[in-house]
């Protein structure tokens, strides 16, 4: 979970009415205002972006149970699952995979907006900046992910085989 927690953290902020909540606290007396400034930044911290990413990772650990995350996601990773890496390498594959997924959606997402000409100019706009801005954090996390990896597979000494078997899946 470590590296999940530094990967939620370089995720900006979250931005428009899911952030609204923030304002909340600041609302308080002066009295409070300390303890209500420590909980509103805590929970502004995590955007809306990285509790899903932790709940993708979550739902893509080894430990998890019930039928819908093991159902939905034996598909996905089941060549991550079958190769002869180690659990760590294997989660980093899983959490790669799931950052190009969303890069991918994110990608589709930009290209409608941008192929919308009867929205307002402003709100395009905004959109534009939004899914630009969750683009550039998920691309800093898929590199921190992948430096990981680079660097779990020499602390683990993996094989030349193991090594382009992981190079491979982590492309896919």
């Amino acid at each position: 979970m470590k590296l999940l927690d530094s990967l939620a953290s370089a995720l900006p902020p979250a931005t428009g009415p899911a952030s609204a909540g923030g304002g909340r606290a600041a609302a308080g007396n002066a009295a409070g205002s300390a303890a209500a400034d420590a909980s509103a930044s805590a929970w502004a911290s995590i955007s809306e972006l990285g509790r899903a990413l932790s709940r993708a990772a979550s739902a893509a650990s080894p430990g998890t149970s019930g039928a819908a995350s093991a159902s939905g996601a034996s598909g996905r990773y089941q060549d991550i699952d079958d190769s002869d890496l180690p659990d760590a390498v294997k989660h980093l594959l899983r959490m790669i995979r799931d950052l190009r997924e969303r890069l991918a959606e994110l990608m589709r997402e930009l290209q409608a907006v941008q192929a919308d000409q009867g929205m307002d100019p402003e709100v395009r706009r905004a959109r534009l900046l939004r899914i630009q801005a969750q683009m550039s954090a998920l691309n800093g996390a898929l590199m921190m992910a992948t430096r990981k990896l680079a660097g779990l597979m020499r602390e683990m000494a993996l094989d030349q085989a193991q090594q382009m078997a992981a190079a491979q899946l982590a492309l896919k």
